[in-house]
Order: C-alpha cells, then structure tokens, then sequence
C-alpha cells in the first residue's frame, strides 16, 4: 500500500499482510484487515500498523465501513450485528466489465477539510491493490 499526503507533505508506504474474514453473523460482511510496517519519506524508523474495515457485499455498489473503536458502541451501527461498531467510509463502484488491468473503484472520502482519494483494483483471485 503506498499513499502520498499532498497537503502537508508525507508520503510512504506499509508492506505486510491483507486478510479477508467472512463474518458468521452476516456472510455478506467481509472483514478486512491490514497489518504491516510503515516507512515514511524523511523517517528512519519504521513503525507498525494496523486497520480494520468491513466490505459490505450484499449492497451494491460494495460499500466499506470504518470498523470504530469500542467507545462508539452507543451510536447506531450500520451493521448491527457484527461484534464491532461501522460507520460508512466509502462506496467501490466497480464497472460492469473489466479492464486489462482487472476490476477497478474509484473512492473519495471527505473528513472535514481532510479528502481522501484511493483506487481498489482486484488484479487476481487472490490480489488486490489498493
């Protein structure tokens, strides 16, 4: 995974491992987590990390949730019965047919002033970038 903070500057990169869980509480619920060492440009150290999201297959188009902490348990979830607290993140409207480089979703997600731009190409059955 690479990402580039424009504004601000910081760009870098995490290589580690990506894994997709089916949820027993929900099989259109995909649990998604990504754990691996960060190296940002200008920094010596690297540093671990991790992110958890959900794929919410059953809508269309897929739509990916923030897996929140435990202290919004009392908000409303978009999924409620998965053990954990969502909040929508971002829809993935991927096209009808592929390209040659594989099925691809444009994303945005605005966070107050902050937007955050991405792409998930499916390059394989078992590969993704994103």
């Amino acid at each position: 995974k690479t990402f580039d903070y424009r504004v601000g500057g910081g760009r870098g990169s995490m290589d580690g491992i990506a894994t997709f869980t089916e949820m027993p509480q929900r099989r259109s619920a995909l649990m998604y987590e990504e754990r691996g060492t960060v190296q940002l440009e200008g920094v010596s150290k690297p540093f671990e990390a991790y992110r958890k999201y959900v794929f919410n297959t059953g809508v269309w188009p897929v739509e990916v949730y923030f897996v929140d902490d435990p202290t919004k348990k009392h908000l409303d979830s978009l999924i409620p019965e998965l053990d954990c607290h969502t909040s929508f993140f971002v829809p993935l409207p991927f096209p009808d047919e592929p390209s040659a480089a594989g099925m691809s979703a444009e994303s945005s997600h605005l966070c107050i002033d902050d937007l955050y731009s991405g792409s998930l190409t499916v390059t394989g059955d078992s590969s993704f970038d994103w």
